[in-house]
């Protein structure tokens, strides 16, 4: 019984959890919304996950990169239709 009761309470913490994330994202948009409309400037606050990096290989390890050759073009081969064949399985007489 109390495994049972501690799913229960596992799951309600889950969803209280969840449902205060989407109350405070909303509020945050529908804040946000009013906030651009206004004509003061406001400074843009950036999350944590608003970072993007983009580097090469060899920017890590000093070595130039390969040139690689472009790769040959795909043979086009023209569609063979299909002959119908016979059937070959013997037939059953009623």
């Amino acid at each position: 019984m109390e495994l049972r009761l501690a799913f229960t309470e596992f799951l309600f913490a889950f969803c209280a959890v969840v449902l205060a994330d989407r109350i405070y994202g909303f509020s945050d948009r529908l804040l946000g919304r009013f906030a651009r409309k206004s004509d003061k400037p406001q400074l843009q606050a950036t999350s944590a996950n608003d970072w993007y990096v983009h580097f090469h290989r060899s920017d890590l390890t000093g070595e130039e990169e390969p040139s690689q050759p472009a790769a040959p073009a795909a043979r086009v081969t023209p569609a063979v239709a299909r002959q119908p064949r016979c059937d070959s399985r013997p037939r059953l007489r009623v």
